[in-house]
């Protein structure tokens, strides 16, 4: 019996391989999958066994921890963002149980919050509003040359122009002003703090599962990571 890989002593077969690749290339997605036996088609079978041995760590290690599979759901957002093998395993109700007890104590901290509000002032400035009756709300930027000067020079209810603009000149009445500004910390510090722990998080796992396959997992010929180098069908080459 042929072996693929073998994780903690644990055989994952070819014959295992290729049912999943199989249920792959018959399901919806067939169409954009490469033929089998060109170069990519062979990385696919080869990214499928690093999806499979992970799936197979996640399995052990619940196991010994004596744990079943829970967690909230694989968000859109999430996939997206770890993509690839991991994306892969949270997609598993172990991937995700595990993904809690992995990274559950971690949490952005007071300075990592407040440094990043510091660093990315752009993503929390609010530009001004000028309300005008003849354009609706304009916002700073978004006209240019002399009509963006009179209508952000001038106050609440005053009219200015005529004043050449597109299409030729323009006479406006700005009705309201709306300040501008960068949002108070204490408005986004929650949000903020939840972006940046589930980046730490996502981090965390991925480095975990990392570890984990470098110390337990054999790969068998033909199954290298396809981002190996040193196997024939590696698209990048240093």
């Amino acid at each position: 019996m042929k072996v693929a890989a073998v994780v903690r002593g644990q055989e994952i077969t070819v014959a295992e391989v290729e049912v999943r690749l199989a249920d792959i290339r018959g399901g919806p997605l067939a169409g954009r999958l490469p033929h089998p036996d060109a170069p990519e088609g062979r990385n696919v079978r080869r990214w499928l066994v690093q999806v499979m041995v992970a799936e197979l760590l996640v399995r052990q290690e619940m196991a010994e921890r004596r744990g079943s599979g829970a967690g909230a759901e694989l968000s859109l957002e999430l996939a997206m963002r770890t993509g690839g093998v991991v994306a892969a395993v949270l997609a598993t109700p172990d991937g995700r149980a595990l993904f809690e007890q992995v990274t559950g104590n971690i949490h952005a901290d007071e300075a990592e919050i407040s440094g990043y509000y510091v660093r990315n002032g752009d993503r929390f400035t609010v530009p001004e509003v000028r309300w005008t009756r003849e354009l609706g709300p304009v916002r700073r930027g978004e006209l240019t040359g002399p009509i963006e000067e009179a209508v952000f020079g001038a106050a609440e209810g005053e009219v200015v122009g005529p004043v050449e603009g597109p299409g030729g000149p323009w006479t406006i009445t700005v009705e309201r002003i709306e300040g501008g500004g960068r949002k108070p910390y204490q408005t986004v510090r929650e949000e903020v703090g939840r972006e940046l722990t589930a980046a730490r998080r996502e981090e965390e796992f991925a480095r975990w599962l990392q570890a984990r396959t470098a110390a337990y997992v054999r790969l068998s010929p033909g199954f290298e990571h396809p981002g190996d180098p040193s196997q024939p069908d590696a698209v990048h080459r240093h």
